[in-house]
């Protein structure tokens, strides 16, 4: 994270004094920024502070350092770029942390960036499109159809023994997902070592390390029996080392979404879409949001609230009080 800042800065600014260093304590503290971030944050900050840069190069302004007027400029911009609040404040999150790595002012912390931010928040409105859902019904229509010939490249179908071992693995990727309510990066870093089974043919997931967890202090999550299963026909003698899946996020995300495109269920679905749907599915079990929290290792109740809002609402008092649902 820190190589892009400093190659922002200007040549006499330096979060320390380097002169001072010797080459090996320099390195040292380089890998200790580094793994202070998970590599899906360091990848975003990365590609939002150049495309401020660009921007702000664009715009005749200067980026390092940026005066909160400019921030401002670049908020409103992107605001009538039909750029969402969500992905504004990303943005922001970046250029603070450039400039507060190279140790100047930081225009992000600005009253008058916070109004601005928070007018261009009220004004869009605060309400993200949700990735839609693969909850109980969904899985079992993706197992259904996960094995079926699919056209690959040039429209020709697969093999029927193709299709059988990608349909294999879909249905341990995204049963796995259901389970243990992994994020795209944490399915993709598993190893067949992490998975452990338990003496009733359900199992555990053992992960180290993960954006709720930047101490890798690590935690074990439950995998159901079908999905040990799943896992156990795919796994074909593979060593403890090897990756489970062998697949990156972005291909992780391409197959959740041809898997739910393929059984019938459309457009809308992404990487999230296994988190939301088990939480929507504890949500109708009378699960409370502590407890969805705690499941999906959320910092605070606000996502696992936002997923299961419509749910919820259909079990609230006044459904209760009128319908008896609930």
């Amino acid at each position: 994270m820190l190589d892009y800042a400093l190659a922002a800065m200007p040549k006499d600014a330096s979060p320390f004094d380097e002169e001072d260093l010797d080459a090996s304590a320099r390195a040292r503290i380089q890998a200790a920024v580094s793994a202070s971030w998970s590599d899906s944050t360091r990848r975003n900050y990365r590609a939002q502070w150049k495309a401020f840069c660009r921007w702000a190069d664009e715009a005749g302004l200067a980026s390092m350092p940026a005066s909160p007027a400019t921030v401002c400029a670049f908020i409103t911009e992107r605001a009538d770029s039909g750029y969402r609040p969500s992905s504004i404040r990303v943005a922001l999150a970046a250029v603070g942390f450039a400039h507060r790595t190279a140790e100047v002012p930081n225009p992000c912390e600005s009253e008058r960036v916070r109004r601005v931010i928070a007018g261009v928040t009220r004004k869009l409105g605060a309400y993200q499109r949700q990735a839609r859902p693969i909850d109980a019904e969904a899985y079992a229509a993706i197992v259904a159809t996960a094995r079926r010939r699919r056209p690959g490249r040039g429209g020709k179908l697969e093999t029927v023994a193709t299709a059988a071992a990608r349909g294999d693995v879909d249905i341990a990727l995204i049963g796995a997902m259901r389970d243990a309510m992994l994020r795209v990066s944490e399915v993709a870093a598993i190893t067949w070592g992490d998975v452990q089974a338990s003496g009733d043919g359900t199992g555990t997931v053992h992960i180290a390390r993960s954006k709720s967890d930047q101490e890798g202090e690590g935690v074990y999550l439950y995998l159901s029996e079908p999905t040990m299963q799943a896992l156990d026909a795919i796994r074909r003698g593979a060593d403890d080392r090897d990756p489970v899946f062998g697949l990156s996020a972005r291909q992780i995300v391409r197959r959740v979404k041809s898997a739910a495109k393929a059984a019938g269920l459309g457009d809308g679905f992404s990487g999230h879409s296994p988190r939301v749907g088990t939480a929507q599915d504890l949500a109708k079990a009378g699960g409370s949001l502590p407890e969805m929290q705690e499941a999906g290792r959320w910092a605070s109740p606000s996502m696992p609230a936002r997923y299961s809002r419509r749910v919820r609402a259909g079990k609230g008092a006044v459904a209760r009080l009128l319908y008896g649902s609930g």
